[in-house]
């Protein structure tokens, strides 16, 4: 007894711009985009910077990028002062000893 398996293909060859209209008028829902944007804005309203300004402000956080600046200026100056002025160079000094530490390497072990 064998029993022949049937293969269905869901894929068709309808257009997708087809298939969403379809889709739409089955779920009684718009099919622009704007109208999708225009839902998705009444879930979730759009941002009010009063209203994060009155946050920033109840929870003591500045609000002006001015005094946002001057605050970050304040702290680079106290870590300037706590850990002194560090230059990209990793150790200027260092570069000396690093050398002599390489010849004596080379006159130990060869150069390879």
């Amino acid at each position: 007894r064998g029993a022949e398996k049937k293969v269905v293909k869901i894929t068709s060859e309808i257009p997708q711009m087809e298939r969403m209209q379809k889709r739409a008028e089955r779920f009684n829902v718009p099919v622009s985009l704007e109208s999708k944007k225009a839902a998705r804005a009444a879930r979730k309203p759009m941002v009010n910077m009063d209203k994060l300004k009155e946050r920033a402000q109840r929870f003591g956080l500045n609000v002006s990028s001015v005094s946002k600046k001057s605050e970050d200026d304040e702290k680079l100056k106290k870590r300037k002062e706590r850990f002194g002025i560090v230059t990209s160079s990793a150790g200027a000094g260092a570069t000396e000893d690093t050398e002599a530490k390489k010849r004596k390497r080379a006159e130990r072990f060869g150069i390879v």
